[in-house]
């Protein structure tokens, strides 16, 4: 069916840039997910490949057609994209049918009859909706309703499916079951899929590739492990994972053998780092350290900089902990199991120590080097050139 590409995309609304020179690529039958924080300009990047939208300048391609270019003049009218498009509130007919709904689009191109039948009756079983043919949106539940509409988007079988944080609403039992009925119907059907979200965990999961964006800009696209592992930036960083990442800005210190991390929120605070990041002595720089990657010591050595415990938080098999650095409250977070991490207390004080984590310019954001990753093609592919970017054992 061919991939999803998108060319220097620009939108102007009032005099004002909310997509900036937006440039990326949706792998053939893959997912790609579009991550940020409200308003970043994620549903207008989805709505102008959808044609929904109308920009300024820059190129969309569904699979090997040009449906805009606005050099070229050409504008292609949504219904005849070919795609499938799967809204936050289901946005479904109140006064139709199940069968009604789903069939509406085939309908409107003058679909053979039994043709209609026959792609609706596959839609609902696909979605797990035989029977509710003839049943109202009213006598429906909310994932009930969703997956009416994601059988309205797949019942023509789209080269593109696009999708505006479809499970955003539901309760998450429901929201993690239809995810997977979600991405087993995009497989099934073989449609692209384009998928806005501005859930770090759900983006993880789904994902083929990511681009994360803010102010209408794309900051990074790769893979779920690349993004993760290796943020080109801070933003990018603050914006990924499951839970909040630990940015910790502060000084690289080489003293009596030692290399130490002090922090600006706590100048007290020395965090013993590994021997190979003595290179960065003197250096002014932003440590991200995942909270896995966070290691805490219940009983520190003599040596170990330490950091008191605001709260605990058993989470299933594993436990939260919320650290402060000096005065200010909730500045680190780490996950533990096992390892005396079940006997860790509030305003107890415990040493802490960084596993692995990319480092900052302080001044920039940007990735200048990293420790304790293993996968050889991300740290070919990680830092983009630069005379200061280096890649740390």
């Amino acid at each position: 069916m061919g991939g999803v590409r998108v060319q220097g995309l620009w939108k102007d609304f009032n005099g004002k840039h909310v997509l900036k020179d937006v440039s990326l690529e949706a792998p053939d039958g893959g997912c790609l997910v579009l991550l940020g924080p409200s308003g970043c300009g994620k549903s207008t990047t989805l709505r102008c490949i959808a044609g929904l939208e109308t920009p300024s300048s820059g190129e969309v391609t569904l699979g090997e057609e040009r449906v805009f270019s606005e050099k070229a003049r050409i504008d292609v009218p949504p219904r005849d994209r070919r795609i499938g498009f799967v809204f936050q509130n289901s946005a479904i007919y109140p006064h139709m049918s199940v069968y009604q709904n789903v069939a509406f689009k085939m309908r409107l191109r003058r679909t053979p009859d039994s043709d209609v039948r026959q792609s609706v009756r596959e839609a609902l079983r696909m979605v797990d909706l035989e029977g509710f043919e003839n049943r109202s949106p009213r006598e429906l539940s909310g994932g009930q309703r969703q997956r009416v509409a994601l059988a309205r988007a797949i019942v023509d079988k789209p080269r593109t499916l696009l999708c505006d944080e479809p499970l955003s609403n539901l309760d998450p039992p429901l929201r993690a079951s239809l995810r997977s009925q979600l991405i087993a119907l995009q497989q099934r059907v073989g449609s692209t899929m384009v998928y806005v979200t501005h859930d770090q965990s759900e983006a993880m999961l789904m994902a083929d590739r990511i681009a994360v964006m803010d102010k209408g800009e794309i900051l990074q696209v790769g893979t779920p492990a690349e993004i993760y592992e290796m943020p080109r930036t801070v933003a990018v960083a603050a914006l990924t994972g499951e839970l909040r990442t630990n940015l910790i800005a502060g000084e690289v210190h080489n003293a009596e053998g030692r290399t130490l991390l002090v922090p600006a929120a706590d100048p007290w605070l020395f965090i013993r780092l590994r021997d190979d990041l003595r290179s960065l002595g003197g250096e002014q720089v932003v440590f991200n350290v995942r909270p896995e990657d966070l290691e805490l010591l219940p009983v520190p050595t003599a040596d170990e900089g330490t950091a008191r415990i605001l709260a605990v938080m058993p989470r299933g098999a594993d436990y939260l902990v919320h650290l402060r650095l000096g005065e200010r409250l909730d500045q680190m977070v780490a996950t533990g199991t096992g390892g005396g991490y079940e006997k860790l207390q509030p305003g107890q004080r415990v040493g802490v120590r960084f596993r692995r984590g990319t480092i900052h310019d302080a001044s920039t954001g940007r990735l200048a080097s990293f420790f304790g990753y293993e996968h050889a093609a991300l740290k070919a592919q990680a830092i983009p050139p630069s005379p200061s970017a280096r890649a740390l054992p």
